[in-house]
């Protein structure tokens, strides 16, 4: 680490410790004295129910590191995605490219968005594992409140938590009337409409609907084109068209019925479409060059456009980009689900069935630049289909358990992936297309048992067997123009994926050294935790805990040509202190955390395409802490702190043949502003998206004003230390500091409006929300964040 590095990361973690001492001092000398002086005052933190055990419980009695926020809060402090949930919980890293979110919890995840692939940190609706975290469905307009799950969660949680689980839960339908309408304008010429309404239609039926519609139809930045293709030291032509713009709606609907006081039947149905540029890498990362497309450094024919050699392309603006094809992400979906709960006694049973099917199209440039030279238009699929039942003990026992069984039937990948353009047809190729899909079948039978020893000290233990069945189909074909092989189009079917192994027909051939790899694999595993806690009284609680994750093993799907990863395996060791304290005015949470992990997954690539492969092995360790205080009647102070060492510990020569694994990048000697690929021993790395230093806080004000109504103030904040985009420890994202902020008012003579103000990243920083490093002439290429945005919005509520 440079020095300039290692002192900001001090620094910064000087000022977040002053910080956390100065509101620390604030919250409990203020609540200290108010308690003494003012007994009558009656403002205290409210209760958090959450699910993280599968059963209704109070947060502060939940013997894990959970962070709980209720779709309220969500709305105050301006969280309308999934990708801003990173700025409450400072554990948590998300990022979002190709119209998926990429989760990290702990420093435990992968970047990786290829479809068929699964992160190590899910994120579940309504208890609905989603496969492919298409942020479209993660819209925060229904929200009753969002549980953020650290460490692995394997015993209870369906597949491949080893990470931790993201769980987003929507508003059940109630018999109280309500009706809620937002319609806002930002910059960027950003409209924004979210309806909810629920309606009670029998005292044993209700049903509710949500709907958002988001248009952002002013890039934050603009496509440049070259003065001269031939000489880019001319620079770019002023103007260009908008860049960084997307549109979507979401609707999503609930009925519940209760037809005894022992039933409750919940159907869901939702549906979603959108279109958007942002988050996909389509420009050089900041501080580094690209090149023009080198036909003889990247397997490609020559084009008239291009220069040869090539040549190094001008800077670009942050939010500028300059691409001959337009890059977009186009998804729609839609999916279903039920949930039966009944009481039968001595138990409480409960049925989670669902299906989700969603098509995806990514279209993007093969050459961050204005060059159209290649174009790949990748079809994604995506359908799923879960079945969970649970049998766990009536509310109330003195011995708490579940019992649960869970099936998961989903198909992912690429159907097809075409390649072409100028690039290849110089080659004589009109296109090629490869097809690569998996399908997963997943059987697991799960217990989970909480014992009390005495009146404030509970032992939990739990069990989980998963059996994954995984098998891998694909091909790529070369399509030729006539001519070149004959007088009509030749076909050649370059490589062959399925159940034989055969390479299709005479003109397959082999694409791993002769090893034909076997198309399906079975993986077999036990998870486990075990868990204690003690209260010391009423308001604090120690536990401590080990538990075992697992995330399945899993093929490659751009092209599926290999054998599938191994599994990985996530050993976690836990203790934490929970308290409330001065008559519930300050809530203080803490926990020391150290997971070793056999085989993480990590992202790579291969000719161009981004895969999966595995590490040796990894630790990650730190400390966080979460504290909340009321300081006076309606303003509630936040900050919490994570510091994190997440290391590679072998990750040089993991497979064993004589040759490192780790991918890395080196500019090329031949070709200017292309990339070599090289392989390292990445072996002491840090791992990637895993800032030392995070902090967040905020505040939350309500104000009664006499005669005038209530005003609302919210102030968030988060920094976090710079971090490694990849396990090459070569790019490095900057330290940031984000600040959001709101402002609300509902006249006393218009209590059902409420004029509301916002602005997010106030201080306008620039930064990244993605990376990837590409050979074959892309250079290294990441997308931006949002810059300053800000706006206004009408809330109607009846």
């Amino acid at each position: 680490m440079s020095g300039s590095v290692r002192d900001l990361c001090i620094n910064g973690a000087r000022k977040a410790a002053l910080l956390a001492s100065v509101a620390t001092l604030v919250g409990l000398t203020g609540t200290a004295a108010q308690a003494q002086e003012a007994q009558s005052e009656n403002y205290q933190l409210q209760d958090i129910v959450v699910t993280a055990q599968k059963r209704s419980q109070n947060v502060q009695d939940t013997p894990l590191s959970v962070t709980a926020v209720s779709g309220e809060a969500l709305v105050s402090q301006g969280i309308t995605s999934v990708q801003e949930l990173n700025r409450i919980d400072p554990a948590l890293q998300i990022g979002q490219a190709t119209g998926t979110v990429t989760t990290f919890i702990r420093g435990i995840g992968n970047p990786v968005t290829t479809a068929g692939n699964e992160a190590s940190v899910p994120v579940y609706i309504d208890d609905v594992y989603f496969i492919r975290a298409g942020f479209p469905f993660f819209d925060l307009a229904s929200v009753d409140r969002v549980e953020v799950l650290k460490g692995p969660q394997g015993t209870l949680f369906g597949r491949n938590a080893s990470g931790g689980v993201i769980s987003i839960y929507t508003k059940d339908p109630s018999q109280d009337a309500e009706l809620e309408a937002r319609m806002g304008y930002a910059n960027y010429e950003t409209m924004d409409l979210k309806f909810y309404g629920n309606m009670p239609i029998t005292d044993r039926l209700a049903a509710n609907f949500s709907m958002s519609w988001h248009n952002q139809d002013q890039g934050w930045g603009r496509n440049k084109k070259l003065v001269d293709q031939l000489d880019t030291s001319k620079g770019y032509q002023d103007g260009g068209n908008d860049y960084w713009k997307g549109h979507s709606i979401s609707l999503r609907g609930k009925l519940l019925w209760e037809p005894t006081d022992t039933t409750a039947v919940k159907l869901i149905g939702y549906y979603q479409n959108s279109w958007s540029q942002i988050g996909i890498y389509s420009r050089p990362f900041p501080g580094t060059v690209g090149g023009s497309p080198d036909p003889a450094h990247n397997g490609a024919g020559p084009i008239p456009e291009a220069p040869v050699p090539s040549q190094v392309l001008p800077a670009l603006d942050f939010y500028d980009v300059s691409l001959a094809e337009e890059q977009y992400d186009a998804s729609e979906g839609w999916g279903v689900s039920a949930r039966i709960d009944q009481e039968l006694g001595f138990a409480d049973f409960v049925s989670i069935t669902a299906y989700r099917h969603n098509k995806e199209l990514y279209h993007s440039s093969g050459n961050y630049s204005d060059y159209d030279w290649l174009v790949y238009d990748l079809n994604i699929v995506d359908k799923q289909f879960s079945q969970e039942f649970q049998l766990k003990s009536a509310a109330g026992s003195k011995i708490n358990w579940i019992l649960g069984a869970y099936y998961l039937n989903a198909d992912g990948g690429f159907d097809p992936t075409y390649i072409g353009g100028p690039g290849q047809n110089a080659n004589g190729i009109d296109v090629i297309k490869i097809v690569g899909r998996q399908k997963v079948k997943s059987y697991a039978g799960f217990g989970q048992v909480t014992v009390p020893l005495g009146e404030m000290t509970n032992v939990t233990g739990g069990l989980r067997y998963t059996v994954d069945k995984v098998r891998g189909t694909g091909y790529t074909d070369v399509t030729f123009f006539p001519g070149i092989f004959g007088p009509d189009p030749f076909v050649l079917r370059a490589q062959q994926f399925d159940a034989h192994n055969d390479f299709g027909n005479p003109n397959g051939i082999s694409i791993i050294d002769g090893d034909n790899p076997s198309a399906s694999k079975t993986f077999k595993k036990w998870t486990y935790k075990i868990s204690g806690d003690h209260k010391f009284n009423d308001d604090v609680m120690a536990y401590a805990s080990y538990s075992r994750g697992y995330k399945a093993g899993t093929f490659n799907t751009l092209p599926l040509d290999t054998k599938s990863l191994n599994p990985e395996i996530v050993d976690a060791y836990e203790i934490g202190l929970k308290t409330e304290l001065f008559d519930r005015k300050v809530r203080f949470n803490t926990a020391l955390f150290w997971n070793d992990i056999s085989n993480p997954q990590i992202q790579a690539q291969r000719n161009g395409l981004v895969f999966l492969a595995n590490a040796g092995s990894a630790r990650t360790k730190g400390a966080e802490f979460d504290l909340t205080t009321v300081v006076a009647q309606g303003l509630t102070l936040r900050l919490g702190g994570t510091y994190l060492d997440a290391k590679f510990r072998n990750f040089g020569d993991v497979d064993g043949n004589g040759t490192l694994d780790c991918a890395s990048y080196v500019p090329s000697p031949t070709a200017p502003g292309n990339l070599d690929q090289i392989s390292i021993n990445c072996s002491g790395n840090r791992m990637p998206y895993a800032s030392k230093w995070k902090f967040s806080g905020g505040a939350s004000y309500v104000r009664e004003i006499e005669g005038a109504g209530e005003m609302t103030l919210d102030l968030t904040g988060n920094w976090s230390s710079s971090f490694n985009w990849d396990a090459d420890n070569l790019i490095k994202e900057p330290s940031r500091f984000l600040l959001d902020g709101a402002v609300g008012f509902t006249p006393e003579r218009w209590e059902h409006l409420t004029l509301r103000f916002w602005m997010k990243n106030i201080t306008g920083k620039k930064y990244n929300i993605n990376y990837y490093a590409q050979a074959s002439g892309s250079a290294f290429a990441s997308a931006p964040g949002a810059p300053r945005t800000y706006g206004g919005e009408l809330v109607f509520k009846f």
